[in-house]
């Protein structure tokens, strides 16, 4: 049973062709975006997946191990129909996806996925989560999936326009030149840890990494040079960011502090202690703008002293 048909689905494939997307080969930032939309969604499937004419083609995919699917009765033929997100609890009580492939041939039965409407509002592909087990999403869930898939099609925009000067497009984060700088990450999450740790260490920094506040404090008594920067989960297991960030500073009055939280407006006194914020979910590419950010500050800052 074929799936249905967008309206204007000739222009929608224009679209979509237009990004030059298909068949490409794979790239950090696309596999950065899934990565956070499973550790958000706490599940082991996600894709950001495009839809061409008789087939969904996985541009970054998690826990997949298929490049592509055929479209007909797969989950993003629906959910590029959707204005919004499409959540399919158990997909084996839905007929719809009873045949779909990732159910058949993997046993996929939670779908979430949200729609990537270009600005000419065509419907080109998804974001989805997906898990071998049935539930539902929480309303931060839904949002951090809203977000990311904005920031795809925010590249994606930006790509098709920069495609004429480049015959090899890639997504744009702030090239390294601060390679002097010394970063602390202090992060309970293993993956997200790991993630902001590979970001900021291959853009030329030096990183140092801890999983709660008294790792990070040992870190600051021992490191011999300077931290210039930590960037603090807001919630730690043992002590808050806000309260580290005191600490740190008691003995290193230098270092600068970004406050990593999805819930930045219940602490203000985090921006009445002179940290800057970072809100999740947020791109690899915003925490390295953030970054430089702070370091311009205090290049400023010294300037004007």
């Amino acid at each position: 049973m074929k799936s249905p048909l967008p309206e204007n689905e000739g222009s929608r494939l224009e679209s979509l062709h237009s990004f030059r997307i298909l068949g490409t080969s794979c790239e950090q930032g696309f596999d950065d975006i899934a990565h956070l939309a499973a550790l958000m969604c706490d599940v082991p499937f996600a894709a950001v997946a495009f839809v061409d004419e008789q087939r969904v083609w996985f541009k970054s995919k998690i826990g997949l191990e298929v490049d592509e699917i055929p479209r007909d009765d797969s989950f993003c033929a629906h959910a590029i129909l959707q204005s919004d997100v499409l959540i399919v609890p158990d997909s084996i009580s839905d007929k719809r996806f009873v045949r779909s492939f990732l159910v058949e041939e993997i046993g996929i039965r939670f779908y979430a996925g949200i729609p990537l409407v270009t600005v000419d509002n065509h419907p080109v592909g998804t974001l989805a989560v997906m898990d071998r087990v049935p539930h539902l999403m929480t309303a931060e869930q839904i949002d951090s999936l809203q977000i990311l898939a904005r920031r795809i099609v925010g590249e994606l925009e930006t790509r098709r326009t920069a495609d004429a000067s480049s015959s090899h497009p890639r997504l744009h984060l702030v090239a390294p030149h601060r390679r002097s700088v010394t970063i602390l990450i202090v992060e309970g999450n293993d993956i997200l840890r790991e993630l902001l740790h590979r970001t900021l260490e291959g853009y030329g920094f030096s990183v140092l990494s801890a999983s709660n506040g008294v790792e990070a404090l040992h870190w600051s008594e021992r490191h011999e040079g300077t931290i210039e920067i930590v960037v603090t989960d807001i919630v730690l297991s043992d002590l808050s960011g806000v309260e580290l960030s005191k600490r740190i500073r008691a003995a290193h009055p230098e270092a600068k502090f970004l406050l990593v939280s999805g819930f930045g407006d219940q602490f203000p006194e985090s921006r009445e202690y002179d940290a800057d914020i970072l809100e999740k979910p947020f791109l690899p590419s915003e925490l390295l703008r953030k970054v430089d950010e702070i370091i311009d500050q205090g290049k400023d800052a010294a300037g004007t002293g």
